[in-house]
């Protein structure tokens, strides 16, 4: 009989324990060149899926066309997405609707474990441009810092 009070107790004990089943990503940087925040809630239960992701992405550089100096990002934009126990890796598309053609392409490259309050990485922001006729390339690189929560 006290073995099972004993059982009974302790499965009492661990459903107070708060259930991880979400958590949260949250990018930033800020630099001379970008300055952007980007981030989602996380399913630990589906395999890390990033839901409602948002963000947004101030562009500091010279000779960007007006449209692309700031811009926010929703779901549709994140088309990759990696995150495990010590690597987060997200790659962001946004494409200008209408004429002229034109992208942003924002990729996340951060490392860390459980432990870490912050992660750290680098990003790479390419901004494609048609220019006369002529669509140009030009990419921008900084350093990232990303909080996991969960």
């Amino acid at each position: 009989m006290s073995r099972r009070i004993l059982a009974l107790t302790a499965l009492a004990f661990l459903s107070l324990a708060p259930a991880h089943a979400t958590g949260g990503i949250s990018c930033e940087a800020e630099d001379r060149s970008a300055k952007f925040t980007i981030g989602s809630p996380i399913g630990r239960s589906t395999g890390g899926a990033f839901f409602q992701f948002e963000g947004e992405l101030e562009v500091r550089a010279a000779n960007v066309a007006e449209d692309f100096k700031k811009v926010t990002f929703t779901k549709d934009h994140l088309t990759q997405s990696w995150f495990d126990a010590r690597d987060l890796k997200m790659h962001v598309h946004f494409e200008r609707p209408g004429e002229p053609h034109g992208t942003n392409d924002l990729t996340v490259e951060a490392r860390g474990n459980a432990n870490a309050e912050t992660w750290r990485g680098r990003y790479v922001l390419s901004i494609g441009e048609t220019v006369n006729g002529e669509f140009r390339t030009r990419r921008l690189t900084g350093r990232v810092s990303c909080s996991v929560d969960g």
